[in-house]
């Protein structure tokens, strides 16, 4: 049984990885920082697939410290796939009305998460192994008082290229999943528009990415509502 590890597990988008790796047969390990969400995560998944074999971890990337403790409690040396469903909200806010403190510090947020996950966690996975980072589709695209969320996206990607492109020959396989749309999440359940992508459908690509690298050889793997198999 192939094992996955899903950091952000309690996310809008880590509960449809989660729920998704699940219901395909995987082992799943769901990692978050509040044990109450991840409760609640793993009743959500059982509900839908009564025999998933899921197990919760609370831990969280704050430090290369605490994120060895994660992959250490995790036994990330033994799993098939690792995927960071993780991200910082922006509140929006024209750049006229910002400091560079301020974007430092977001940026602070959003990419030492990313940075840590990576410098840790990729070294340890074993060869053939996927390693995918959950993006957003911002990075190509900047909204007006959004502008810091499209620096940190774009940030990310370039985040991960690095990586993939330093661990050549390591044997692990390094993809970022770009989201080039807004998500219907269990936050957003009552706003999304019909042609927003859902958890499930960003869960579905994950689990598809992992399951057959081969198939997706780029580095960034970007999805997008027109994506979509007409029904």
């Amino acid at each position: 049984m192939k094992q996955a590890l899903v950091i952000g597990a309690a996310g809008d988008v880590g509960r449809g990885v989660t729920g998704t790796f699940a219901a395909a047969g995987w082992q799943v390990f769901g990692a978050g920082r509040s044990a109450e969400n991840l409760r609640d995560v793993s009743n959500e998944v059982r509900r839908q697939t009564p025999d998933a074999r899921l197990s919760t971890l609370v831990g969280d990337l704050a430090t290369e410290t605490s994120t060895r403790d994660l992959a250490d409690t995790a036994g990330v040396d033994q799993l098939d796939a690792v995927v960071t469903a993780i991200g910082a909200p922006w509140p929006a806010k024209p750049l006229a009305q910002c400091t560079f403190d301020g974007i430092a510090d977001y940026f602070d947020r959003y990419l030492r998460l990313h940075f840590n996950a990576a410098k840790v966690l990729l070294p340890l996975l074993k060869p053939n192994a996927v390693y995918l980072a959950i993006g957003g589709g911002m990075a190509d695209v900047v909204f007006p008082n959004m502008a810091p969320m499209s620096m940190a996206q774009a940030a990310q990607r370039s985040l991960i290229r690095g990586f993939a492109k330093e661990s050549r020959g390591s044997g692990v396989h390094i993809r970022e999943l770009m989201i080039a749309s807004n998500v219907n999440g269990r936050s957003t359940r009552d706003v999304a528009k019909p042609d927003w992508l859902t958890d499930q459908e960003i869960g579905r690509q994950a689990v598809e990415i992992a399951s057959d690298i081969d198939a997706f050889p780029a580095t960034v793997v970007t999805m997008s509502p027109q994506d979509r198999v007409p029904s």
